[in-house]
């Protein structure tokens, strides 16, 4: 009964492994976004598991006066935890479905210091120089032009600013942290800090005259 059960689980996870590998053959030939319908997974259990806020700002390490930008910030997973910790946030996403629901949160919590924006990810409403992190969880292997997004957020980090790159295995457009470093290399960053577990890695990157 026990081999029974064993082969059974096997067989399912191979059926998930299968079917997780040919979406993402799909969708690195047409880059996908994150459809509103799907929202609720974002905040789901599992993934608040392994990819835990708290985690995350541990490895930002905020400071109270920092303006941060959250692009790609879907209904808010992350830009909700990081409000509490910042003086401001801008949260960036091309879907206003995804940005209705955002704010909805934000007037649930009773939180002020977040400004809600509908744009790409490549044509940021922003001066240059003007956040002191840019967050970007989940985002990049869903971009048609990371080239000209991550120059985006080149362009409106401070000099000393950092920007937080993040992907998860389980998303279909995963993509490794050493493609993602290749990209962001590309575009003048360079590699401070990395950190990882089983379902997701998490980038710190500067700009490459910045490091020390």
């Amino acid at each position: 009964m026990r081999a029974r059960i064993v082969r059974l689980a096997l067989f399912v996870l191979g059926l998930a492994t299968g079917a997780t590998l040919a979406v993402r053959w799909v969708t690195r030939r047409a880059a996908l976004i994150t459809p509103p319908a799907c929202a609720p997974l974002l905040l789901s259990p599992l993934r608040m598991a392994y990819r835990a806020p708290s985690r995350l700002l541990r490895f930002l390490e905020p400071k109270p006066d920092w303006t941060v930008l959250d692009l790609g910030c879907g209904n808010g997973a992350f830009t909700l935890p990081l409000a509490r910790y910042v003086r401001r946030i801008h949260a960036v996403d091309v879907q206003p479905a995804m940005v209705a629901a955002l704010r909805r949160r934000l007037c649930r919590a009773g939180l002020d210091n977040v400004v809600v924006h509908v744009a790409p990810a490549t044509r940021l409403p922003f001066e240059a120089h003007t956040f002191d992190a840019v967050l970007m969880i989940s985002v990049l292997p869903m971009l048609h032009d990371r080239s000209a997004a991550l120059s985006e957020a080149r362009r409106v980090l401070k000099p000393d600013g950092v920007l937080i790159v993040g992907e998860e295995w389980i998303e279909p457009e995963y993509v490794g942290w050493r493609t993602v470093m290749r990209w962001a290399e590309s575009a003048g960053f360079t590699l401070r800090a990395h950190t990882s577990n089983p379902l997701c890695y998490t980038l710190k990157l500067v700009q490459r005259s910045e490091v020390r």
